[in-house]
């Protein structure tokens, strides 16, 4: 629960200032800074959003230092009369408009204090967030220092170890697991922020032309230091809190509203509105599913083919995104095959892609929800972009493999490759750490590999 959380936390006098009285503003001054802030971000560079407690109140998780924060009630002997479990808690209106910002190149970095897991969980990419407290679902091996995220909370605070071992094949030997002990993320009031999430940022919000603060106090160091170096770089900085924050004299622009209400009227403006109950993707009912693989490859490098043994070696069911999105094509515009059939569609999937990256893949396990639910093993086909496999992971966690196959351009073009059929796959070359690479060649010893795959997907 959140508030174990809190009582977790060893004894610390110095908590700030709680219970602070909330602020409202009138109408016509409301319209008028929410219209400054739409143009900041429109104008803006690099923005850099760091996010506190107050982004999670919706969601029935209590902040700190607000009427009924947790040290408020504290200091008053209460506790508080609601708290949702972590595990229960679902992602805010504002959680997923910042997500929404973040696919249209208008937010480039978040930096939470949040442990609550809820950034993760809207489907915010990995690569954009620091998490400079913890968060609830993370464990990290004290040995090769690899993070794991759990489908459900760790139950454990305050970095303790929490009795699992490490399955990375990051440690001594590749081909063995590292096996270091796992300790939870969650930090205690003195324990030292993550060297690595808090270097990053500082480096965006030193780079970044906008800072927004969403929903905190700004009472904790070093976090609330960080809006200073945006200042320090000729920066602006926007302040959204219902309550005075220590950096109010340096804001360009202070607007004491709900973060939600806010987040809606500039998506509004910014025509990015989605509708609310398609936005999350329902797993609970997918927690028999042991593993995920991803095939990723080019064109003609085997990659049907792969997935096709593995179907016959487990009981597994092999799924096509691309397929899902014929069936959609279709179903919408119902036209007769042509010339023109295939670029049309292209060009169609490209614009949905950008409203939603991963909305192919919600549509894919949709289609295929009964086989999906009868089956312990995903092998999924046609993964084209960085998004679809962070959704993946959001949802999955440990469960996901990405397997690379590579062929060469010689073997493909003998398998009836043309260079027209490629896709620019350089962002997921660059990004992914490969669960297993396999080189479909004809020189290149392809049952061994098979062997070696199955070993992994037994793992």
């Amino acid at each position: 629960m959140s508030l174990s959380y809190a009582e977790s936390l060893s004894y610390f006098p110095h908590k700030g200032k709680v219970g602070m009285p909330e602020l409202n503003e009138k109408a016509d001054d409301l319209k008028s800074k929410l219209d400054q802030f739409e143009q900041m971000i429109r104008q803006s560079h690099h923005t850099v959003v760091i996010t506190g407690a107050g982004i999670s109140t919706d969601a029935g998780i209590p902040d700190f230092r607000g009427p009924n924060g947790v040290w408020t009630l504290e200091k008053r002997g209460e506790k508080p009369s609601f708290n949702t479990s972590f595990d229960k808690a679902l992602p805010t209106y504002t959680h997923r408009a910042l997500c929404k910002l973040e696919e249209n190149n208008y937010l480039h970095f978040v930096i939470s204090q949040n442990i609550d897991g809820l950034h993760h969980r809207s489907g915010l990419p990995l690569d954009k967030l620091a998490e400079l407290h913890g968060n609830v679902f993370s464990e990290e091996c004290e040995a090769c220092h690899t993070q794991t995220i759990r489908p459900t909370s760790i139950g454990s605070y305050c970095r303790k170890r929490t009795g699992n071992v490490c399955n990375s094949m990051k440690g001594r030997n590749k081909n063995l697991s590292c096996r270091g002990k796992l300790r939870d993320t969650v930090l205690d009031w003195e324990d030292p922020l993550p060297e690595l999430a808090l270097k990053l940022s500082e480096q965006h919000c030193a780079k970044a032309d906008l800072c927004i603060c969403l929903g905190t106090s700004l009472q904790i160091r070093p976090c609330r230091d960080l809006p200073r170096k945006t200042k320090k770089n000729g920066g602006k900085l926007v302040i959204i809190n219902l309550q005075k924050t220590s950096l109010d004299s340096l804001a360009n622009l202070i607007i004491h509203e709900r973060c939600d209400y806010v987040m809606k009227y500039i998506l509004e403006k910014l025509n990015l509105e989605f509708d609310e109950k398609s936005t999350l993707f329902n797993i609970s009912k997918y927690s028999h599913v042991k593993k995920v693989i991803l095939l990723y490859g080019k064109s003609k490098s085997g990659k049907d083919y792969i997935g096709k043994k593995l179907i016959e070696q487990f009981p597994a069911l092999l799924l096509h995104i691309n397929e899902s999105l014929k069936v959609e094509y279709d179903k919408i515009h119902n036209e007769d095959l042509s010339d023109t059939y295939q670029k049309n569609m292209i060009k169609w999937e490209e614009e949905k892609c950008r409203e939603d990256p991963t909305r192919f893949c919600r549509i894919m396990i949709e289609q295929n929800d009964q086989l999906c639910l009868s089956h312990p093993i995903w092998i999924i086909s046609d993964i084209k972009s960085y998004r679809e496999i962070e959704f993946f992971k959001t949802y999955f966690h440990d469960r996901l493999l990405i397997i690379h196959i590579e062929a060469s351009n010689d073997i493909r073009q003998k398998r009836g490759w043309n260079l027209q059929s490629d896709i620019n796959y350089s962002e997921l070359d660059k990004n992914i750490p490969w669960s297993f690479v396999f080189f479909n060649n004809e020189q290149d010893n392809f049952n061994e590999q098979m062997n070696d795959l199955m070993k992994i997907i037994n793992s």
